[in-house]
């Protein structure tokens, strides 16, 4: 199938790993122009070459922090002055710190989660889907023609009561509410919004995850993952490229009737009907 996005400018951002990364492979695939931004320069730059390697001219890359508005916009008119007005955003930044070396809340419990690591998770989550956005849009409404994509998380939807996830179970319905206002006031100028959920996904973001709960639980990396994986009905990971898939249809000509909708790309793992 074509897309008929051949030619549109896109923004990926956390474009240097996971899912971002395969967002972007893809879209470059479809024949897009690929602004990526991250916050680490060194791997951002290696994501780079790699994909230009695959699709020369049509990539670039920025270090930012896309959750500082005066960032957010470096990265927009980068894009604009490289490639042209920004068609596609696709709002990738990740909140709660998942790293076993490092200190840090790794999503929480109620109990031993301050407040200030809340309004840290709505500034990683909430805010920057909505700089991005506020950045893009003025443009799209000018050419009638846009497509904004936010890659959440199942959480959204159904809170995950298994793990220690307080701080995505209360933040990211906020960011799923916000695409959904957003695409019933953009409905008439030709841009679409929506919201991917995600789940267990084989990145290293996720990898990370396990091993420190493994750690935290008293187990080993292996027992812990065959017990999460039971109770996917796919009885394994998702992966990067799944979701970048079905981000790449959502960008298309031919999605353009499909907008203020939240997707699972979580290989059956949400229970609710609709």
């Amino acid at each position: 199938m074509d897309l008929g996005i051949a030619g549109r400018v896109a923004v990926v951002s956390g474009g240097s790993k996971g899912q971002g990364l395969s967002t972007a492979d893809i879209l470059l695939a479809e024949g897009c122009k690929v602004m990526i931004s991250a916050r680490t320069p060194e791997p951002l730059e290696a994501a780079r070459a790699g994909l230009e390697a695959k699709a020369p001219g049509r990539v670039a890359a920025l270090a930012a922090d896309m959750t500082e508005p005066d960032q957010v916009a470096r990265v927009v008119a980068a894009t604009r002055a490289r490639f042209g007005p920004v068609d596609i955003a696709v709002s990738n930044v990740i909140g709660h710190t998942i790293d076993p070396t490092q200190s840090g809340t790794h999503a929480g419990f109620f109990a031993d989660t301050p407040a200030s690591e809340y309004a840290a998770e709505f500034k990683q989550l909430f805010l920057s889907a909505w700089w991005l956005a506020r950045e893009v849009i003025p443009e799209m409404r000018a050419r009638r023609w846009g497509r904004i994509m936010n890659i959440a998380s199942g959480s959204a939807r159904e809170p995950q009561w298994e793990i220690p996830h307080i701080l995505p179970n209360t933040v990211r319905p906020a960011v799923a509410a916000l695409h959904r206002s957003l695409s019933a006031d953009l409905a008439d100028s030709g841009i679409t919004v929506n919201n991917m959920l995600t789940g267990p996904v084989a990145t290293q973001r996720n990898i990370d995850y396990y091993t420190w709960l493994a750690g935290e639980r008293g187990i080993t990396y292996e027992e812990l993952i065959a017990t999460q994986y039971a109770r996917l009905p796919l009885r394994r990971p998702g992966r990067p490229e799944d979701m970048g898939n079905a981000i790449a249809f959502l960008c298309s000509e031919q999605a353009r009737a499909i907008s203020g909708q939240c997707f699972s790309v979580v290989g059956g793992r949400l229970r609710h009907v609709y």
